[in-house]
C-alpha cells in the first residue's frame, strides 16, 4: 500500500512524544514493506534533520476575522489554506485532527485521535471556546473518515467511530541500572498544562513524602517554565538534552497527573527502560497490557504509595521486569504497525 502522513509532529526517534511515537509506527509500517511518504507542517525540535521519507514544511494558520465565519462551519480548518496538492492514488492519514483538512478531498483518509479535547477541559475544568472549536474539529474530523483510531478506550468511547490500537513504544536492548536511594522523577514539557498541574500536585505532596522518608529527592527536568520552590529535597534541572540521561538517575518516575484523556508517553518510555512508574489513573490510560510495571494510585494516596515504593528496592525491581514485558507484549512499533495496517 502506498500511504501519506500528514501530521504536525516532526516524525523523528528523537521528536517530541507525539513525533517519535508518529516515526515508530510509520517507520515500522515501511519495515513491513509499504511506501510512506510523510509531510510535517509543525515547528521541529532544533537540530533534527527529517528523515529520508518525510518533507518538513511549516505552515502558520495567519487566522483573522475573514476565517471566523468559515470556522462555524468547519472548525480548525486552517491548514486547508496550505495549497498542499496530493496525489490520488495514496490512503491519506492525517496524525491529528487538525492535519485533517490536508487530506480532507483524498478518497480514503485515515485519522488518528491522540486525546480527546472535551475530556481534557472536563479533567483540568478549563472550558472554553477554543476548546469547543478542538472538540468540534475532532468530530468533524473523526466523521468523515474512512479509518478512525484512538489509543485509549476512553478516546474511542468519546468519539463514538474510533477503534483501539497500541501506542508504538521501541523496547531497548537493556534496561536502566536500578537506583538504590529513594530518587523520584518527573520530566515533562511544563508548557503542557496537565504536566504542569502534576508539577504542582507533586510539589505539594512532597513535604508529606520527606517526613515519611527523609532521605528522599526529587528531581524536576524538561522544557518549558521553571518555578520557584524551597520545597526541602528539590532538585530542578531544566531543560535536558537526553531524557534517559536523567532518567538513569532515578529510581522512580512520579507523574500524578489528572485524569486527562490518552496515552502518556512518558509513562511508555519510562516503562519501556525499566524504570518504576507511580502515577494516577490519568497516567495508567493507554496503557493496555497489565499494568503490574505500574502503581497507579488515586489523588487520596498518591504520598503512601510512592513512599512504598521508593522504600521497596525489592518491588522496584518487580516493577522494572513487569514494565519492560508489558511493552514487549503489547507496544512494539511493529505491532502497533500491524494493528492498524489489520483495520484497512
Amino acid at each position: 500500500m502506498n500511504f501519506l502522513v500528514v501530521t504536525y509532529h516532526l516524525p523523528h526517534p528523537n521528536s517530541t512524544a507525539t513525533g517519535r511515537q508518529v516515526f515508530g509506527v510509520w517507520d515500522a509500517i515501511r519495515s513491513l514493506g509499504h511506501d510512506v511518504r510523510a509531510w510535517a507542517w509543525g515547528t521541529p525540535p532544533a537540530g533534527l534533520t527529517p528523515p529520508e521519507w518525510v518533507e518538513l514544511r511549516p505552515f502558520h494558520d495567519p487566522g483573522g476575522w475573514r476565517r471566523k465565519p468559515a470556522t462555524l462551519r468547519r472548525p480548525r480548518w486552517g491548514l486547508a489554506g496550505a495549497g498542499w496538492r496530493l496525489p490520488t492514488d495514496v490512503l491519506a492519514w492525517a496524525e491529528e485532527p487538525e492535519s485533517y483538512p490536508a487530506i480532507a478531498a483524498m478518497p480514503q483518509r485515515g485519522l488518528t485521535l491522540p486525546h480527546s479535547a472535551w475530556l481534557d477541559a472536563l479533567a483540568l475544568r478549563r472550558i472554553t471556546p477554543a476548546v469547543v472549536q478542538s472538540a468540534r474539529a475532532e468530530r468533524f474530523a473523526a466523521r468523515r473518515s474512512t479509518c478512525c483510531v484512538a489509543f485509549s478506550d476512553r478516546v474511542a468511547r468519546a468519539d463514538g467511530s474510533a477503534q483501539v490500537v497500541p501506542v508504538a513504544q521501541p523496547l531497548p536492548v537493556d534496561a536502566l541500572p536500578l537506583v538504590e536511594e529513594p530518587v523520584a522523577l518527573l520530566i515533562a514539557d511544563w508548557s503542557w498544562r496537565p504536566n504542569e498541574v502534576a508539577r504542582q500536585r507533586l510539589l505539594r505532596w512532597w513535604p508529606q513524602v520527606r517526613s515519611r522518608l527523609p532521605e528522599a529527592r526529587l528531581l524536576l527536568a524538561g522544557r518549558g517554565p521553571g518555578i520557584r520552590t524551597d520545597v526541602p529535597g528539590v532538585q530542578q534541572l531544566g531543560a535536558v538534552g537526553d531524557p534517559v540521561d536523567v532518567m538513569r538517575q532515578a529510581a522512580v518516575l512520579a507523574f500524578p497527573v489528572p485524569r486527562t484523556s490518552g496515552a502518556k508517553m512518558k509513562v511508555l518510555d519510562a516503562m519501556a527502560h525499566g524504570l518504576p512508574v507511580v502515577t494516577t489513573v490519568g497516567g495508567r490510560e493507554g496503557v493496555l497490557a497489565e499494568p503490574s510495571g505500574l502503581a497507579v494510585a488515586r489523588d487520596d494516596e498518591f504520598v503512601e504509595v510512592l513512599v512504598d515504593v521508593l522504600s521497596d528496592p525489592a518491588r522496584r525491581r518487580r516493577m522494572s521486569a513487569a514494565g519492560r514485558l508489558a511493552v514487549q507484549q503489547q507496544h512494539l512499533p511493529e505491532q502497533a504497525a500491524r494493528q492498524r495496517l489489520e483495520l484497512l
